[in-house]
């Protein structure tokens, strides 16, 4: 009898090639799409799985608030936590530190040279806190000298031209480094963004800055792993006292104001579904909430292809009656029908199924370069995947063969054979509701990758609320007068002018801030007298900072600065029009070396209010702000990191050649540059990738 039914189905599908072609490929493309999306959400909740033990290791988080400053979840911590953790708690089996440079070292070997690998610092216990593959060497050992480095095979062939240079060196912004251990490359389904690791012990690390040793300021990121037989809720429960023993939280009251910090555990399967603040080298996080939509749209493709399936089946109803008739007058039942019927959607889901496989395949390359990942699709050594894959076809061989074999089953063979109706008016209203789920399905997924659409372009060209049109960025890791003055002499600029880390979004530096009776927290952001004139802004009251005003960069004993607010923060701290604010006086502490004490709060005169502008997500709010010149060589204040330059947009290349002739006699290592709108893409990666 399967034989019988097989012969048929495949009878009929030779038959109708035409017919059959157009319904495989329909469902095949629906198939592909949805194994696709699929893949892409199974990789998102996979991150740190195929790490040994990823169930017992864990990276602490904070709560923490100073003052009236609003309560932010932060995954970096203080130098202090991770000895604290072996000290307080015997569950805890190992506690390693890793901290970002604050800016790209220059790495070279030979004469390779490069500034954009990810570099971070390590304490030597990090691979037994995360036993990453190693590809050669010992890892367990591996960062025991000061002198040690760890990195992986990309740059082991990109600096050495093979996959083992053990014992070879490395300079890092002109250090030796000597190469301890290989790592294979990193799977794309991980938080961690290093590519090489330094040991923490060099005297040089961040790990060993006296001024930090004993404070609360949030330079690493802490992860533990506990031991076999621990859990983390006993450890969970005395955290508050481990806060009260280890954070010296009076002695931030005296300066800043009251503090609090909560300390969280995060299992690091859950990091990256764990939206948090992160700095510059950090991967974006994912929003639960957008995977799982992303996830139903890759069932509503399937919905519309199985649909796509019933009313073509349906509709060539007409075709099969005199069939049916002529079987039903031979002697078969109506069971043996939708057996048969139900036989041939499974042979055509099969086959899509067979299809959509191979398509999948093919575009998997062009996927993962689409989404930046490196997922893989090995169903022949993944029964997971694989048993996936067999039920979405079983589950919808069913639900879309049902239908079809209940109509074309329940001819009547007296009608059939006579030429007369063939079916009901039930089975038309059926088609007609399908096709308008089809279509309103339809319509739904365009409007949404519109908006997507529509949005992203907003970000990336409104959000920002500045002229960033030929606006060029050229990261240094210490932006100066005498740089930018060099640019700006160029045939071709416009105007060039240096900017913190605080002013491009890659930092904070917040300061208590009040206005007669009122304080808030005020990020202090650094920048030049040109910076404003690169982006063309322009004062709602007041004035800007200007190159022939001294006073404009310089405080003394009984003042500060004068600042430059932002709309929000007039608006926060009470004026009631940007004028209002101008003329009245800021106390806040100043630059200071943030190993001391804070000096007592100064008064800065208000010069004038800008229009707010982000460099930072169109999805936060908008802060207040306030500006001021950069204090180059002062304690409290980070260097300048950027250039911005603004090129005549008619002469773009032949300005580019100059810069570059330019930073080859006066920089200070390769040169690293983005256009604002390559630099601002970074934000809104996941949009598009989930658009």
């Amino acid at each position: 009898m399967f034989r019988n039914y097989l012969a048929t189905a495949l009878r009929n599908l030779s038959r109708n090639r035409l017919y059959a072609g157009i319904t495989i490929a329909g469902l095949a493309v629906g198939f592909a799409a949805a194994m696709l999306i699929a893949l892409f959400v199974r990789d998102e909740y996979s991150y740190e799985r195929w790490v040994p033990g990823y169930q017992r290791v864990y990276r602490m988080s904070e709560t923490i608030s100073v003052g009236a400053v609003k309560p932010a979840d932060i995954d970096t911590t203080p130098l202090l936590l991770a000895p604290g953790l072996k000290l307080d708690f015997p569950q805890v089996e190992a506690a390693a530190r890793v901290a970002s440079a604050n800016f790209p070292p220059e790495v070279r070997h030979g004469q390779i040279r490069a500034s954009e690998q990810n570099v971070s610092q390590a304490d030597p216990d990090f691979f037994r806190v995360m036993p990453l593959p190693a590809l050669a060497g010992n890892l367990a050992g591996s960062l025991d000298a000061p002198d040690s480095v760890v990195i992986t095979r990309a740059i082991a062939r990109k600096y050495f031209g093979r996959d083992t240079p053990l014992g070879e060196t490395l300079l890092i912004d002109k250090q030796p480094r000597r190469i301890t251990a290989v790592l294979k490359d990193m799977p794309s389904n991980t938080h961690l963004t290093g590519e090489i690791y330094t040991s923490g012990r060099d005297a040089s690390s961040r790990l060993n800055d006296p001024r930090f040793s004993g404070g609360l300021s949030n330079l690493v990121a802490t992860y533990f792993r506990l031991k076999p037989s621990s859990a983390i809720g006993p450890i969970d429960a005395q955290l508050p006292a481990f806060v009260d023993r280890h954070y010296d939280l009076k002695a931030q009251e005296t300066t800043i104001g009251k503090a609090k910090v909560i300390l969280h555990p995060v299992p690091i399967a859950d990091i990256h579904m764990r939206p948090a603040h992160a700095n510059q080298f950090s991967k974006a996080p994912a929003d639960p909430a957008v995977v799982g939509a992303i996830g139903g749209i890759g069932g509503l493709i399937v919905l519309v292809a199985a649909i796509n399936f019933v009313t073509l089946m349906t509709a060539r109803a007409a075709r099969r009656a005199v069939e049916v008739g002529v079987r039903k007058a031979a002697g078969a039942t109506r069971r043996d029908l939708v057996l048969q019927f139900m036989g041939e959607a499974f042979v055509y889901v099969v086959l899509a199924g067979i299809v959509g496989v191979a398509i999948a395949e093919l575009v998997l390359p062009a996927f993962n370069a689409l989404v930046q990942r490196r997922i893989g699709f090995d169903y022949l050594h993944d029964p997971m995947l694989a048993a996936g894959i067999v039920s979405v076809l079983i589950a919808v061989a069913l639900a879309a063969g049902t239908y079809p074999a209940l109509v074309l089953s329940g001819f009547r063979p007296a009608a059939v054979l006579k030429g007369g109706l063939t079916q009901g008016p039930g089975g038309a209203r059926v088609r007609e509701a399908l096709v308008v789920v089809q279509f309103s399905v339809l319509i739904g997924l365009i409007l949404i990758a519109g908006t997507i659409y529509r949005q992203t372009k907003f970000a990336l060209n409104d959000g920002m609320r500045l002229d960033k049109t030929q606006v060029l960025l050229l990261f240094t890791p210490n932006c100066t007068d005498t740089l930018s003055h060099e640019v700006a002499r160029l045939p071709g600029v416009q105007g060039a002018a240096c900017a913190s880390a605080q002013a491009l979004a890659l930092g904070d530096n917040e300061d208590n801030a009040t206005v007669g009776n009122r304080s808030l927290p005020l990020p202090i952001i650094q920048v030049d007298q040109g910076f404003f004139d690169v982006y063309r802004v322009r004062p709602l009251a007041g004035r800007l900072f200007e190159a022939g005003r001294a006073a404009d960069s310089t405080g003394g004993e009984q003042f500060n600065p004068p600042l430059v607010l932002n709309e929000t923060a007039a608006r926060r701290f009470g004026f009631a029009t940007p004028a209002a604010a101008v003329g009245r006086t800021v106390l806040w502490h100043g630059a200071w070396d943030p190993g001391a004490k804070a000096p007592p709060r100064r008064p800065s005169p208000i010069i004038g209010v800008v229009p707010d502008f982000t460099f930072g997500s169109v999805r936060a709010e908008i802060m207040p702000a306030a500006y001021v010149i950069t204090m180059q060589g002062s304690p409290g204040f980070y260097s300048s990191i950027a250039l911005n330059v603004r090129l005549n947009p008619r002469h773009v290349k032949e300005t580019l050649m100059a810069i570059d002739s330019l930073w080859r006699r006066v920089g200070t290592g390769p040169i690293i540059r983005y256009f604002v709108d390559q630099f601002m893409l970074r934000l809104y990666v996941d949009t598009i990738v989930q658009g």
